[in-house]
């Protein structure tokens, strides 16, 4: 009996060589790490990883939210699995987080309006949020990458960039 089996035990190996064993998307590796602003965690906040060249060499965009502890665990773009991390290379590091007015929920005894008018404002320094003006910066490595950025509330974008 054990030898009748020999053949489809065979064949199911050859399918999960050639189809794969669910992994998809880029080789990438861990990136988590820990957002403080004034040393206070920074909770909702978004972190990009932006590589710093382009190409094959370059590293892969991706992206990570803060929890309520400023904890965050990079997402890559291109179909990594959820979490994974991204490509191992140079980055920029921005981050961001937005806050707004409360939205007054509609009046069913109007007509629909459109979209209320609603203030919309940087809760961080705006030096992290851009690509341009941000100092932060992060090399992935093979392996588990974490960092740590503390962000500065005080933070101004140099007028001469």
């Amino acid at each position: 009996m054990a030898a009748s089996r020999l053949p489809f035990v065979a064949a199911c190996l050859l399918v999960g060589t050639v189809v794969g064993c669910g992994h998809r998307g880029p080789a990438v590796e861990m990136v988590e790490g820990l957002v403080l602003l004034d040393g206070a965690p920074v909770e909702g906040a978004t972190v990009l990883f932006s590589p710093e060249s382009s190409g094959p060499a370059g590293g892969l965009p991706a992206a990570g939210r803060t929890g309520p502890d400023g904890l965050f665990r990079l997402n890559a773009a291109g179909g990594a699995k959820f979490g994974a991390g991204t490509k191992i290379g140079d980055y920029l590091v921005t981050v961001s987080k937005q806050d707004h007015d409360p939205v007054p929920p509609p009046d069913p005894d109007k007509p629909p309006s459109g979209p209320p008018n609603v203030k919309v404002w940087d809760v961080l320094p705006v030096i992290y949020k851009h690509a341009v003006t941000t100092p932060l910066r992060a090399t992935v490595k093979k392996g588990k990458n974490s960092y740590r950025f503390e962000l500065d509330s005080k933070a101004k974008a140099d007028a001469n960039k």
